[in-house]
């Protein structure tokens, strides 16, 4: 929102605004971070953003519930917070649930763990950030009993009595295009249809400027999308955390995280925690360049290489090289002395 309303700012007198081809493209943290979001995976959204009556806790305020021993019971899909360094253990919790791939160490301390299938073992849709549907297919054998997250969750349903569920993607996806607005009219079997594609390259796999392969499981299928009419304004720091840093997190190539971390090749050229602050910031922390800095948020630390860099505003701090937190953060941030 906050490069939107730059945008509006730039470019608003010369006429882009409303306009075909020109707005922002945002290259979200996952390949179906679209996708999740337009299911209502979202605290103040039901699918197809539907404003909820009650808002619930972003992953930030969740983080903190658990710490404050606020959050008694919390269903972790598909994340490692305690391996991630977002909460420090499971607090005060009653009931810990994990869905995962692995073991990870927010799986080691849960009370229940269901063993979930990766997106090579199982078939579904992607949303890509240009609201693209696409489908994909499963490429290798299930591991052990691991399910699909949809199957998981639509067993759940079933035994706290919410109804028999439909047992297989193409009838989810049927129920999508009934719920959701965007995907109203898109058919499981038509997004399996094959359309020519460019460039145009030979039957068999071959160099192309790149690797290029022959099509075989279609474009997919786009979904509409109305821009919101609503007022901007353009919010202080101050006023966005009140007290201390304004904490954000760049992005890395290849950052911690459980997919990367088993594969050898990669955790060689995971991105290294690094903080970047503003000159007059670091002065009032003690900091200078190359030091090290415990990072402190939502009751967890991490340690992190300083950078001094005086193109950041006063009063940010940006934290690379460490998993996705979605939102701003307050930094609790001290030197470490060596």
């Amino acid at each position: 929102r906050l490069l939107g309303n730059l945008l509006l700012l730039k470019n608003g007198g010369e006429g882009h605004v409303g306009r075909p081809n020109n707005g922002l493209i945002p290259v979200w943290p996952h390949n179906n971070t679209q996708g999740a979001w337009d299911m209502g995976v979202h605290p103040a959204f039901e699918p197809g953003y539907k404003p909820v009556k009650e808002a619930g806790f972003n992953a930030n305020e969740i983080y903190a519930g658990v710490a404050a021993g606020r959050i008694k019971a919390l269903y972790v899909m598909a994340a490692d917070p305690v391996g991630d360094g977002l909460l420090a253990g499971r607090g005060q919790l009653d009931l810990l649930v994990v869905q995962e791939l692995f073991m990870t160490e927010t799986a080691v301390l849960a009370d229940v763990v269901l063993p979930a299938q990766s997106w090579a073992e199982r078939e579904g849709t992607f949303t890509s950030g240009e609201r693209r549907v696409q489908r994909y297919y499963p490429a290798v054998t299930p591991v052990g009993e691991s399910r699909p997250d949809w199957q998981i969750l639509a067993q759940l349903g079933e035994r706290l009595g919410l109804g028999k569920p439909a047992f297989a993607a193409s009838l989810v996806f049927r129920d999508i295009s009934k719920a959701v607005k965007s995907y109203k009219g898109m058919d499981y079997r038509t997004l399996a249809q094959v359309v020519q594609q460019w460039p145009m390259v030979s039957d068999e796999a071959l160099y192309y400027g790149g690797t290029a392969f022959e099509n075989r499981s279609g474009l997919g299928q786009q979904c509409p999308l109305t821009p919101p009419k609503e007022p901007f304004v353009v919010p202080e720091v101050d006023e966005m955390v009140p007290n201390g840093l304004a904490l954000l997190r760049a992005a890395a190539l290849y950052t911690p995280g459980s997919l990367n971390k088993y594969s050898p090749i990669i955790a060689k050229r995971l991105a290294r925690p690094t903080l970047f602050v503003q000159n007059a910031d670091a002065a009032k922390l003690g900091l200078a360049m190359g030091d090290m800095a415990q990072v402190g948020v939502n009751g967890t630390a991490v340690s992190a290489q300083v950078r001094v860099d005086n193109m950041l505003p006063a009063g940010v701090a940006v934290l690379r090289g460490v998993p996705y937190w979605p939102g701003t953060a307050v930094a609790d941030i001290t030197k470490i002395e060596q």
